[in-house]
């Protein structure tokens, strides 16, 4: 498909209900249901997206940037095509922005950083309503422990215990711009519990699972089962830590992704 005009969107969606964001065959994701509404307010019009990354099912975005590739211009204003995917769209997923760019933007190659959030609580109340936005553990949490220990992983390291293992000779080397937890003041929805947190990290890239398995850890520090040292030296890639907690995925939400 030889394409002439380049689109790029934010797309904002509630994760809980999707096998994630890549079309898979038989699943419902959100790529699937965005792809299948552009074709019905753009009928005959060959459609092409590329998102800035994938997320896994479960995870939601505050505005994911995706490209959208066209062989003419849009057949009406970037508002009023806007108003017609939105009006198209289920309820759970967002167009927030339209704006055409340049062929040669990139929507992978040209970010700066990515933003996560991990919304998380252990208060007894915790309400089922909750679950779609918000991971949730039951045992008692050191939460001013795991804040001082949320530090440990910016700057350069190997995420090697931190991730899923891919295939061939990937490298496990990131460097994490920002890691901390604050107390939860962005995400305010009905039947949040009282108390809630924040783990905020922001990476140029992620590897899979990566956020979700380093929350774990800090969930293991947080009730006692691993120590600060062990964080250490998995990051120096000294040795391997094994992670058994990895955080439910509906607690994670992609916050921002920044560009040159």
């Amino acid at each position: 498909m030889k394409t002439a005009h380049q689109y790029l969107l934010h797309i904002q969606f509630l994760g809980f209900r999707f096998r994630g964001w890549q079309h898979q065959p038989g699943q419902q994701t959100v790529e699937g249901m965005l792809k299948k509404t552009l074709k019905f307010v753009l009928p005959g019009k060959p459609v092409k997206m590329l998102a800035s990354g994938r997320t896994d099912a479960k995870v939601s975005a505050e505005a994911l940037p995706v490209s959208l590739f066209l062989t003419d211009t849009l057949p009406m204003s970037e508002e009023d095509f806007m108003k017609e995917v939105n009006q198209n769209l289920p309820p759970d997923i967002r167009m927030l922005t339209i704006q055409e760019v340049s062929q040669d933007f990139n929507v992978i190659q040209d970010v700066i950083w990515k933003e996560y959030h991990y919304y998380f609580s252990n208060e007894r109340s915790f309400h089922p309503y909750a679950a779609p936005f918000i991971g949730y553990f039951r045992e008692p949490l050191d939460i001013g422990r795991m804040r001082e220990a949320a530090s440990l992983f910016e700057g350069t390291h190997s995420f090697e215990s931190f991730c899923s293992r891919p295939g061939g000779k990937a490298s496990f080397e990131r460097t994490v711009r920002l890691s901390k937890i604050e107390v939860n003041t962005y995400l305010t929805v009905p039947h949040m519990p009282e108390s809630s947190y924040a783990y905020m990290i922001r990476s140029k890239g992620f590897l899979r699972y990566q956020v979700r398995m380093m929350m774990g850890a800090m969930v293991m520090l947080g009730r006692g089962e691993i120590h600060e040292t062990d964080i250490v030296k998995a990051l120096s890639g000294e040795e391997q830590v094994p992670i058994t907690t990895v955080a439910p995925a509906s607690g994670l939400v992609l916050r921002e992704v920044s560009y040159k």
